[in-house]
């Protein structure tokens, strides 16, 4: 859905676990000499910028501190079987000691990224990052981050599942059969030992797009350049995205929370 041409739905999304671990990582990767793999997806479905989207995220990953290595999937590559294989791929890449990290930019909906040929659903998400990792134990850190409309409802189902650690006060509206996924118990073993989401939307808002990037996006790398030269945390990057997002408003989870206060850049 869009709220006019220029508008595209912003969010980011994240996978969960029913175990929540301890935080052994200072950043946001856990270790840069790591296995870290980099995901950006972009499918604009007419929309302006997305192009630059992936652009600034790709160059956030190639920081000496991070060493992403960036893989990248655009417009008609975008498809449902594309994007799980590749999760797949990567997630086996990682290793134990890397971070994946999954940026997504283009529409959405109400629980789901829309992709080239139709939306793919967190619970498909979820199934590529495990089969990826099936034997191997978990990633060391999963970031997940999607730039698409009403993402705070991807993010929603994290909250009943490792409540008390979220506060209700940014809470979406909207609840699906999602947190049905989320609680799920069919995995054997956690997938992840930390994680990092940020959505840029909450459950009930469409974003901005433009023709030098998506709102959301746009504040993100502002937000992660002078945090950079400040030497601040990871809480100082949230915040000052939040700050330079105009018109909806970006929600972050960390799990453990701890990793809020990590150093961007240790």
């Amino acid at each position: 859905m869009r709220h006019g041409i220029n508008v595209l739905c912003t969010g980011l999304l994240a996978l969960s676990s029913s175990l929540i671990v301890a935080s052994t990582s200072r950043d946001l990767v856990t270790d840069p000499g790591g296995k870290n793999q980099l995901l950006v997806v972009g499918v604009p479905g007419g929309l302006p910028g997305i192009d630059k989207d992936l652009k600034m995220v790709e160059a956030m990953g190639a920081h000496s501190a991070y060493n992403f290595v960036s893989n990248k999937l655009w417009s008609s590559q975008g498809t449902v079987a594309n994007v799980a294989n590749r999760l797949s791929t990567l997630s086996t890449n990682t290793l134990n000691d890397g971070t994946l990290f999954f940026y997504y930019s283009g529409h959405g909906s109400k629980g789901g990224i829309s992709l080239r040929d139709r939306s793919m659903t967190i619970s498909e998400i979820r199934r590529a990052v495990e089969k990826g990792r099936e034997g191997l134990g978990p990633v060391s850190r999963l970031v997940m981050m999607f730039d698409s409309c009403y993402s705070g409802s991807l993010v929603d189902p994290l909250r009943k599942l490792l409540s008390p650690l979220f506060d209700s006060s940014d809470a979406g509206q909207f609840v699906d059969n999602l947190m049905q996924e989320f609680g799920s118990n069919h995995r054997d073993e956690s997938y992840w030992k930390s994680l990092f989401v940020f959505a840029s939307s909450r459950s009930d808002e469409t974003s901005s797009a433009g023709s030098l990037g998506s709102e959301f996006t746009v504040a993100l790398n502002k937000a992660f350049s002078e945090t950079l030269t400040a030497n601040g945390t990871m809480a100082d990057w949230v915040e000052k995205t939040k700050q330079y997002t105009s018109g909806h408003h970006p929600v972050e989870r960390f799990s453990p929370q701890d990793i809020i206060n990590e150093k961007l850049v240790p």
